[in-house]
């Protein structure tokens, strides 16, 4: 499959285009654009020998820059966490979801027992599908400008189309939509309920947040970290039923501005990092800066998957598509659309917070 191919099988459309511009790729997967190729290519592409179209310039119709791809499918702070799913259709008004829990128990054999059964329990979770959109706009003199600059305007303001529909995206992960049956991971409503830091006692005084245990404790403050983190992931364990143990592997959220304190050291030399690795050694830290919100600071830890299941992810059913060139009198204008549903929780209890850190 190739990244044309790709894309469409992911979510991004363009009616009409044919391909990506010529482009070269380095060993770390930086895109460059070839213009000069691209135009040659123009040039000589028999498919692009149609009827005259209103002076639209072909490269607006036809060929697309590839790195909107690589800012569309770059990994945003959310899909750190949890991964990301194309369901359905943008025509589509909601999606269901099926949970299923699994009761019951065993007992002892007997010919005339039976009164212990195994069964399921199903809920359908609805969400909706929320339709968003931008807006390109190429005018004559604009773009002449560009070109006697040597500046690919086109493709510069597709870019900046995928970084715009890529923070959406990420921004109705963590949110959803107000007003709608759309959730994000932050506050979806079938989440438990945030637990505490642990409260120490330095110099006669109760501490709590990790400032204040830096501020009157820094010899001790890898372990007061190390403990935080341990009693959340005592949370995870205890709502588990012994199927999550500390070598589950596990994706520990912390905000950007936080994380430096993971770094900590104790009197051995020991950082709260290391001591965590050490401990947990599946855990994997990411950093998700909207973590630490409004003076409040949170700590997010999950088991992504257990037993083949996600716990949860996030559903869009169109990553990103492209309208049709609108031909003005001195411009062009082109739409560009995307479709999300937001954050899809399928186990609550595998997904454990704390604030207050």
């Amino acid at each position: 499959m190739n990244l044309f191919e790709k894309a469409k099988a992911n979510g991004l459309t363009f009616d009409g285009a044919h391909g990506f511009m010529a482009y070269e790729t380095d060993d770390l997967g930086n895109i460059t654009v070839d213009f000069d190729q691209t135009a040659d290519n123009l040039a000589q592409d028999a498919a692009l020998t149609t009827a005259p179209n209103v002076n639209i310039p072909a490269a607006l119709t036809t060929y697309l820059d590839p790195q909107v791809v690589p800012i569309l499918f770059s990994s945003m702070a959310t899909t750190k966490v949890f991964k990301e799913g194309r369901k359905g259709s943008w025509t589509d008004t909601s999606f269901q979801f099926p949970v299923e829990e699994y009761v019951g128990g065993v007992t002892g054999y007997g010919d005339f027992v039976d009164n212990v059964t195994s069964d399921v329990n199903n809920e359908f979770v609805e969400r909706g599908n929320f339709i968003f959109q931008t807006v390109l706009q190429y005018g004559d003199l604009e773009e002449a400008v560009a070109s006697r600059a040597k500046l690919g305007l086109a493709s510069q303001k597709q870019r900046s189309a995928a970084f715009n529909i890529a923070k959406a995206h990420n921004n109705i992960n963590l949110y959803g939509i107000a007003g709608r049956n759309i959730y994000g991971m932050l506050n979806d409503p079938n989440l438990n309920s945030t637990i505490q830091p642990i409260s120490v006692t330095i110099g006669g005084s109760n501490y709590s947040t990790w400032a204040d245990k830096e501020a009157h404790g820094a010899s001790d403050l890898a372990n007061y970290i190390y403990n935080d983190i341990s009693k959340l992931y005592g949370e995870l364990a205890d709502k588990n039923g012994g199927n999550v143990d500390a070598n589950s592997p596990m994706v520990l959220g912390i905000s950007n501005t936080m994380a430096r304190y993971l770094n900590a050291t104790n009197t051995y030399g020991l950082t709260a990092l290391g001591m965590l690795k050490a401990n947990y050694p599946n855990l994997k830290v990411v950093q998700v800066p909207e973590l630490t919100s409004g003076g409040v600071n949170t700590l997010y830890l999950t088991v992504p998957e257990l037993f083949g299941v996600r716990t949860a992810e996030f559903s869009y059913s169109e990553k990103m598509a492209f309208g049709r060139v609108i031909a003005e009198t001195s411009s062009f204008r082109q739409k560009v659309r995307a479709a999300s549903s937001g954050f899809i929780l399928k186990r609550p209890s595998l997904i454990a917070r704390m604030t207050g850190i």
